[in-house]
């Protein structure tokens, strides 16, 4: 049974090296079932390290602007990370099922023109190193995630996060601190 996941496994990654140029892919990597990496050609690239796990069903798209993943991570099942600009998603992050990761807004201003035609607004995504976002967190453009925060689940990040802070909520508010081991200041 080991050797027929790992040939599913190595199946996928070759699959992927083969047909996207613009996607690197560090060994060893787990891509689940229906994991879908783009990198539009010419413009976006896709960088994820080593000993990264992709859970199935998450979609990392780099229209414009490159996506890194740091070496460790985890992206469980429905993950969705759209770049036009910059994502980096730092060493040993966890990145629950279902979050959503955007760095551009579609600009609204113009009342004599239809949304779609009035183009977007992008601002670089950082998620530091060693950080948890909880099920179904949003992190919109612009958003600097310090070491070792945390993001509770369904919470919508605007704003930078502090290292070691905990926020949760609609928008994100700090809610607490990591304290040494293991510990909690609320």
């Amino acid at each position: 049974m080991r050797a027929w996941r790992w040939t599913v496994w190595a199946a996928r990654y070759l699959r992927v090296r083969l047909t996207s140029p613009r996607v690197r892919i560090a060994w060893p990597v787990h891509l689940g079932r229906g994991v879908r990496l783009h990198a539009r050609r010419g413009y976006g690239r896709l960088i994820i390290g080593p000993r990264v796990h992709i859970g199935d069903g998450t979609a990392i798209r780099a229209h414009e602007g490159t996506v890194r993943i740091g070496a460790g991570s985890v992206l469980a099942a429905r993950v969705t990370l759209n770049a036009y600009l910059d994502i980096r998603v730092g060493v040993d992050c966890l990145i629950a099922d279902e979050c959503y990761l955007i760095d551009f807004d579609h600009r609204i201003g113009d009342l004599d023109r239809p949304i779609k035609d009035q183009g977007i607004i992008k601002s670089p995504i950082e998620i530091g190193d060693d950080c948890w976002l909880g099920t179904k967190a949003i992190v919109t453009r612009g958003v600097h995630i310090g070491r070792g925060a945390v993001v509770g689940a369904g919470a919508v990040v605007t704003r930078d996060v502090p290292e070691r802070a905990i926020v949760g909520g609609v928008p994100a508010r700090r809610i607490g601190h990591r304290a040494p081991e293991g510990g909690l200041n609320a």
